[in-house]
């Protein structure tokens, strides 16, 4: 582990203290754009994917009781979601919830940077396979193809309870894909974040419109020296293994969506 000097240390405590102190709730009723919709209902769909390449790892050292870097960084990921009220296994949408994890993901203090790109994919109910493209383009520098196929059926998880979901006849759906990946000997940890338009016709049930989307990626590499600085704090906060990440989706128990269109 790199040793620093006490003022470094001191400085990266502040930051931690800092990120770990939830922001307060705007009054949203003095916010317009927060106003909720009448013709269109909103929800959630999220899914988690943990994957690897099967590399070594630096030696977990004060933070061996954590049984692998994958759950310190579930853990790390649990704590942006305690501070924001972000919940993985409700449908309930919440646009201050959605906007404020988002926001504590992107500043952990426990990442080497962080990295967001975007780009657009164009869908229909007959043709999905532009949006499961768009998301292998911004995610393949931090895995293997093989474990992309993991993220793939996340995804199809997330579109399956997406459908199911009841709503209006006109429903937006907001969906985010988590990725814990280790990668050439990094552990990365990231969000995929989409809206889908979605409409509900009469024994069909929900079908995505047509409509061009825009595919947000951010991601960060987990620092491991400064977890291990940062045992202590780390080692009080509310444990989640990286198993129990996966799992604690709303989309988690659900079957893979199997619509041909995944492939058109």
């Amino acid at each position: 582990m790199t040793e620093i000097s006490q003022s470094q240390l001191r400085r990266e405590a502040v930051e931690i203290a800092l990120w770990a102190t939830p922001s307060p709730r705007p009054d949203i009723s003095k916010i317009p754009e927060l106003a909720p919709r009448d013709d269109t209902s909103i929800d959630q769909a999220v899914g988690n994917n943990a994957a690897g390449d099967g590399t070594v790892l630096p030696d977990l050292g004060p933070l061996s009781s954590f049984g692998s870097w994958e759950s310190v960084a579930s853990t790390i990921v649990h704590k942006a979601e305690s501070l924001s009220g972000f919940n993985p296994g409700a449908t309930d949408f919440d646009i201050v919830i959605w906007n404020e994890y988002l926001r504590k993901f992107s500043t952990m203090p426990f990442l080497l940077g962080f990295n967001t790109t975007n780009r657009t994919a164009s869908i229909s109910s007959l043709s999905l396979d532009k949006g499961v493209d768009a998301v292998e383009d911004l995610i393949k520098n931090i895995m293997t193809p093989a474990n992309f196929e993991g993220v793939v059926t996340a995804i199809k998880k997330i579109a399956q309870l997406a459908l199911e979901n009841k709503g209006k006849t006109q429903k937006e759906s907001n969906q985010q894909a988590g990725v814990l990946s280790r990668h050439e000997k990094r552990l990365y940890l990231g969000a995929v974040r989409t809206a889908v338009e979605m409409e509900y016709k009469s024994g069909k049930g929900y079908e995505q419109l047509t409509q061009t989307l825009t595919v947000y990626r951010g991601y960060g590499e987990l620092d491991f020296d400064k977890c291990k600085r940062s045992a202590n704090t780390l080692l009080e906060w509310d444990r989640r293994n990286v198993d129990e990440w996966v799992d604690d989706t709303a989309s988690a128990p659900k079957k893979p969506n199997e619509s041909p269109a995944w492939n058109k």
